[in-house]
């Protein structure tokens, strides 16, 4: 490269994520709380290649940047991100600006571009990654403030157009490479895959703090994909060439990253890893035979796993795999020349739960030549994986992807809805400036748009598609328990929509995916099921009652008097404990545990009677489970509804027990303590004691 390339200044910008959810609250709910986008690879290493040929780029994460514009601006949106995020941008005074691409936020990076542009127009766009790529020469044709496109692999392409970008700019002789000659946008040939990834260097996770408080590092373990499914567009971007690492050079990225940042979890990113059993046989031995305790997640296919494979990769530190199934219907698999078998897949589910490795199971509806008995085929593959804890099923809309043979067969007969797949847009609402721009170039932005599905009913599809996404995550054992007892959940939804049409008329788009987010919904469900004669059926009898009995006891547990603030320092006997404000108690004459265990079986439920206690607790998705206590642990937290100081508590549960008076008031001590220190319970104090404890404040007795 020429010495002046070194001075150049490049900002390299990455693909936004967060932004699919325009309100802070859903962006502060997704995961409990704790959504964080992951390190986008394809960036990070492309910052390491610059570095190697000595350019230091400016990394622009615009997912950090989106949480600071929601906690400045709250719900005002998108429309007004890339006017107030482009100046942040162009701080760095960069010479080139280049941008990573995904097809769910293309609009948004292309609105930010034509923003930076605008401010600086000595500045040169360069976009690059998976949608640029495959919509590079219609993006140029409609927008002129893009200047380039480096398509597919980078890594060697990029130095090389950054040497003509800085010499005798012979953008021609730059192999991979979409530009504006003088006679129009031109693409150049392709340029040739990197066979040996071993001789990329590891992704500049320095440059950044991305890794800081991250539970897991993305590592890319290869790429292609040698088969040919007809809606996917890995081909168009990796091409169907099969490359993996080798085990030595994955082995020494995970020391190096534990060893940098202390993480010992990893996201293994590859379409396909498990295409060659050799290889991952490979890999697992070398893992434990170096003695390390690495964890890890990958992709794989269900007809390219089995048990023994399944068991090895479990020993060598695998806990998570990615399924991408698409179709429980025969016929459906020979179509998009998938050609998996539903039976093995969801024996591959199952045997990995065995072995302790949870699995996501990708399936897809939508399809042109899909009918109502291929949904309930993959209807019955998506309750089979809910049938498994540690699964977690996923329904998508088909997206004709750009670059795919389904959107170039289906190009002309596109179709625009508000809701459409997952893999164009996640949030309740989309963009209006977005919007615009995919209505006026749908060939740039195809993923946002369906194709025709003459044999389904599209509205049909998708709220059955939020139904059991949303509100599976909810009431999960009530619908694996409906699904059971009435031989497919298909149809009960099919009942379900009538009634759900009936009560709220108005709902649609996002505002019906809003609805299905929430508690009304589950309410409302659980309302109309015990009007059905499946609820004859024990496993939905039980759930039915116990979900219509959480909701009477937070009804009563709204009216504890939580309205005093809390108390600070020493405990006091003067101090009321009250229940923490997602702590429920039932009572139970039957053990819900062992309603759930048949339906992980897949046997019916028996009928049986037994007292049982139940407190609540919190999922991973931030939704109540309910947790079997101990009849004193509920005797307890029953006792904490703020009727009685804590000195109150002592002496009425020691009256309650059994033993030598000292032996009992003690227990009851511990046991107000324990509540205490597992966050059941907080302690209030009442504000006429908070004013008498300024002058009396030695005469206070401390309960524990």
């Amino acid at each position: 490269m020429p010495a002046t390339s070194t001075s150049m200044k490049i900002a390299l910008v990455t693909a936004p994520i967060a932004t699919d959810f325009e309100d802070a609250g859903d962006v502060a709910s997704l995961q409990g709380g704790a959504f964080k986008a992951p390190p986008q690879l394809g960036v990070l290493t492309l910052a390491a290649v610059l570095e190697h040929i000595g350019v230091l780029p400016e990394l622009v994460n615009l997912d950090r940047w989106y949480y600071q514009y929601l906690e400045q601006f709250g719900s005002r949106g998108l429309q007004d991100f890339p006017v107030w995020i482009a100046p942040e941008i162009i701080a760095s005074d960069s010479d080139i600006y280049g941008f990573g691409s995904i097809c769910s936020s293309y609009p948004l990076t292309i609105r930010i571009a034509e923003r930076i542009k605008r401010l600086k127009p000595s500045a040169t766009i360069l976009f690059g990654g998976p949608q640029a790529s495959a919509v590079d020469l219609p993006t140029l044709a409609a927008f002129p403030f893009v200047d380039f496109i480096l398509r597919g692999e980078a890594e060697q392409t990029l130095p090389r157009f950054l040497e003509e970008w800085s010499g005798r700019r012979d953008f021609g002789a730059v192999a991979g490479l979409s530009w504006r000659s003088p006679f129009g946008p031109v693409r150049n040939a392709d340029a040739p895959l990197i066979e040996d990834l071993d001789c990329l260097p590891i992704p500049a996770y320095h440059l950044t703090d991305d890794l800081a408080d991250a539970p897991y590092a993305p590592l890319e373990l290869g790429r292609g994909c040698p088969f040919s499914c007809t809606f996917c567009s890995t081909n168009d971007f990796f091409r169907r060439r099969f490359r993996i690492k080798s085990p030595a050079r994955m082995l020494s990225e995970m020391q190096t990253i534990r060893d940098a940042y202390g993480l010992t979890s990893f996201d293994l990113t590859h379409d396909m890893f498990t295409v060659d059993r050799k290889r991952v046989v490979a890999f697992c031995r070398h893992l434990i035979e170096s003695g390390e305790k690495f964890a890890w997640s990958c992709s794989a296919r269900t007809d390219c796993v089995d048990e023994e494979l399944i068991e090895l990769m479990a020993a060598a530190g695998c806990d998570s795999m990615f399924f991408g199934v698409e179709s429980g219907s025969r016929r459906l698999q020979r179509i998009i020349d998938k050609d998996l078998d539903p039976d093995r897949a969801k024996v591959m589910v199952t045997c990995a739960e065995r072995f302790g490795i949870e699995t996501t199971v990708s399936l897809i509806t939508g399809f042109p030549e899909e009918n109502m008995d291929d949904v309930r085929d993959t209807a019955a593959v998506y309750m089979h994986a809910m049938r498994h804890p540690g699964a977690l099923p996923q329904l998508n809309l088909l997206a004709p992807l750009a670059g795919t043979p389904l959107y170039s067969r289906y190009k002309d007969q596109l179709v625009l809805e508000e809701l459409s797949s997952e893999m164009s847009h996640q949030g309740r609402i989309q963009n209006e400036a977005d919007r615009a721009l995919i209505r006026q170039y749908p060939h740039v932005f195809p993923n946002f748009y369906l194709v025709p599905a003459p044999g389904l009913d599209r509205a049909w599809c998708m709220e059955f598609r939020e139904f059991l996404r949303y509100g599976g995550v909810r009431l999960r054992w009530l619908f694996v328990a409906i699904d059971a007892a009435a031989g497919g959940i298909v149809d009960v939804f099919s009942a379900w929509r009538e009634r759900r049409e009936w009560l709220h008329p108005e709902l649609f788009g996002g505002a019906m995916r809003y609805y299905y987010m929430h508690r009304n919904f589950a309410d409302e469900f659980v309302g109309f099921i015990r009007e059905l004669p499946l609820a004859e059926s024990f496993a939905v009898e039980a759930l039915v009652r116990s979900h219509c009995a959480l909701m009477e006891q937070e009804h009563c547990d709204r009216g504890l008097p939580r309205q005093h603030p809390a108390a600070g320092g020493h405990r006091r006997a003067t101090d009321v404990p009250v229940r923490s404000s997602d702590m429920h108690v039932l009572e139970l004459d039957f053990d819900i545990q062992r309603v759930v265990d048949s339906l992980k079986r897949g046997t019916p439920a028996e009928r049986h009677s037994t007292q049982m206690f139940y407190r609540t607790g919190r999922t991973n998705e931030g939704t109540l489970r309910l947790i079997a206590i101990t009849p004193l642990m509920a005797r307890g937290l029953q006792m904490c509804e703020g009727s009685r100081t804590s000195q109150q508590f002592v002496e009425q549960m020691a009256d309650r027990l059994e033993g030598e008076a000292q032996f009992r008031r003690k227990t009851a001590q511990r046991l107000l303590q324990a509540m205490h220190a597992k966050g059941f319970i907080e302690f209030r104090r009442p504000v006429r004691q908070l004013a008498r404890s300024r002058f009396d404040a030695r005469r206070a007795i401390p309960i524990i």
